[in-house]
This record gives structure tokens, C-alpha cells and sequence, in this order.
């Protein structure tokens, strides 16, 4: 099992380890030998997840929980980071209503337990404002992220990946006019600084240059938007295969710059091939495929416009 737990390509191997760990938790009556299971038990979990399996990823953790609770209790650490996990699989799987409830519930549980910047709760939070913007709660969204990078900037670190991490995801949820300004216009430098931090190839440097063509894209600026966001997916592809969550987000992306640049049957055909992936992988139902056809539908109809270039 990985120590590290990295996004990457669907490992099955890892589903065949799930029923001994949680068998391990099971026949365990010592705390302190609870408390070292569970934390086994949620790192395969993190490994499900950042694999793409999350309903693997979900029961893990949830069973992993349920275990260690009757011998740690319901406000232990350990505990409480395992529903964390849980709760941000189910955001995943498109369950948004059940992930905020959780989410919601445990990191304010651990905000009362150790802190508004504590490294648990700040990862609490960062899940629970994806849901909130996936949900239409944008506002709320972007609250609690300013206090999520805050919180790991000080407990953390800034070069620290979770820091850089919330930083990128800035780059994703303001409006073009706040990026612009954010941090006095440095966040539009911020996939440089992951570079020298972190080096090109790292997660969070992909994911800054991801989210940094999305800035691009809504400020007009389509040529870099499209050359960063292509250099972006096809450096997934090669590193996860074809059929990885984000290589899709990505693939999205590249279709509206293209579109945006005059080739809409280009974008048409990248936005055929996702939703397609996506309703073999999440299902028709899932809000992300619905976006995704949603998208597609606005092409073909010739409904589809650009944003307004803004300035910057």
C-alpha cells in the first residue's frame, strides 16, 4: 500500500486489501492498536480515492469509522478523520446533499476539538467547499476557502502542497476581477511558484496550471488558456490513461478554449468523447456528466458564447 497516497491510474489491486483491513479493525480490542489500524485503513482509503475508485474509497472509510469508534469514540482524532474521508467520496459520487451534512458535522467537530487551523480541519473544509460550489453556494464557498488556505498557510507553511493546493483552487472559484486582484495579482503566478516549490511534474503543479487556464479562459485570454490547458491534458493522459476523472475536467476545459477560438466542432467532438467516459464511469445521472451534456447540447444548438475578455 502506497505510503503517500498519490492521484494516479485505477489500481485494483488495492480493492483486494480493503476486507483485510477492515477485518484487522474488526477483531482488535486494544485502543491503541485501534487507532493504528484506522489510520491504515484511511490511507487505503485516500489511495481508493485519488485512484478515481471513490464508492471503494466511501465504504472504506465509512466501515474503517464505524470499527474504530466503539473502542476510540466518536470525537477521536483518528475517528473523525476517517469520516472526513468519507464525507469527501461522497461528494464524488455526486451525493452532494449527504457529503455536506457530513463534512459539515465532522469539521465542526474538529474545530471545537483542536482549532480553525488545524491540518484535520482545514482538510474538513476544503472538502466541504467543493460541495458548497457544486451546490450553487459560491459565496460560501469561497469564504471557507480563504480560511482553508489561511489556516494552512499558518499551520502549514506556504510552500507546503496542501497550501499551494487551496491556492490553486482559488484560482478556479473567483470571478475573473478577484483573481485579477487576489493577493496583489500574485495568484496568477502561483503555478511557477508550485513549480519551484514542488517541481513540474508534481500533482499540485498540474492542478495550478489546470485551474490557472480556467482563470485565462474566463479572462479572454484563449490562446494561453488553450495552450496551457492542452499542455495540461495531455500531460494526464499520459500520466493516469484516458479514462481518469480530471483527464475529463481537463478535456472539458480544452473544448470551451477551442470552441472559444472558433473550432466548435472541435469542441463538439473532445465534449462527445467526455460525456460518453463519464456516463460509463459516473453514470447519466451524476451532476458532473449532466454539466458535461448540458455543455455539449449548448454547442450543437449553437446556443454556446465565450465570456467577455476582461481585462488583466
Amino acid at each position: 500500500m502506497p505510503g503517500l497516497p498519490d492521484a494516479g491510474p485505477h489500481d485494483p489491486r488495492l480493492r483486494l486489501l480493503v476486507p483485510h483491513a477492515l477485518a484487522l479493525l474488526g477483531h482488535i480490542a486494544a485502543p491503541s492498536a485501534a487507532a493504528d489500524a484506522l489510520a491504515v485503513a484511511t490511507r487505503l482509503a485516500v489511495a481508493l480515492h485519488r485512484t478515481g475508485d471513490y464508492l471503494s474509497a466511501w465504504e472504506t472509510a465509512r466501515t474503517a469509522a464505524d470499527l474504530a469508534q466503539r473502542l476510540l469514540g466518536a470525537d477521536h482524532r483518528s475517528v473523525l478523520g476517517a469520516r472526513s474521508r468519507a464525507g469527501r467520496a461522497l461528494f464524488r459520487l455526486g451525493r452532494y446533499a449527504e457529503a455536506e451534512a457530513a463534512l459539515r458535522a465532522v469539521r465542526d467537530a474538529q474545530e471545537c476539538l483542536f482549532g480553525a487551523d488545524d491540518p484535520d480541519t482545514t482538510d474538513s473544509g476544503y472538502g466541504l467547499q467543493l460541495v458548497l460550489a457544486n451546490l450553487g453556494r459560491r459565496e460560501e464557498s469561497v469564504a471557507l476557502l480563504r480560511d482553508t488556505v489561511a489556516g494552512r498557510r499558518s499551520a502549514l507553511g506556504p510552500a507546503h502542497p496542501l497550501t499551494l493546493r487551496a491556492r490553486a483552487s482559488l484560482l478556479e472559484m473567483l470571478p475573473a476581477a478577484e483573481v485579477l486582484t487576489e493577493e496583489g495579482g500574485a495568484l496568477l503566478t502561483l503555478p511557477s511558484e508550485c513549480d519551484r516549490f514542488l517541481g513540474p511534474d508534481h500533482t499540485v503543479t498540474l492542478g495550478a496550471g489546470h485551474n490557472h487556464a480556467w482563470a485565462l479562459y474566463l479572462l479572454g485570454r484563449f490562446d494561453e488558456a488553450d495552450r496551457e490547458i492542452r499542455r495540461v491534458a495531455e500531460t494526464y493522459v499520459r500520466r493516469f490513461g484516458p479514462e481518469y476523472p480530471i483527464v475529463l475536467a481537463a478535456r472539458q476545459l480544452l473544448s470551451r478554449t477551442r470552441a472559444a477560438l472558433g473550432h466548435v466542432e472541435e469542441g463538439i467532438e473532445l465534449m462527445t468523447d467526455v460525456v460518453a467516459r463519464r456516463e460509463r464511469d459516473l453514470g447519466p445521472e451524476h451532476p458532473f456528466t449532466v454539466a458535461s451534456r448540458q455543455l455539449l447540447d449548448e454547442y450543437r444548438s449553437g446556443r454556446w458564447r465565450p465570456p467577455q475578455p476582461s481585462g488583466g
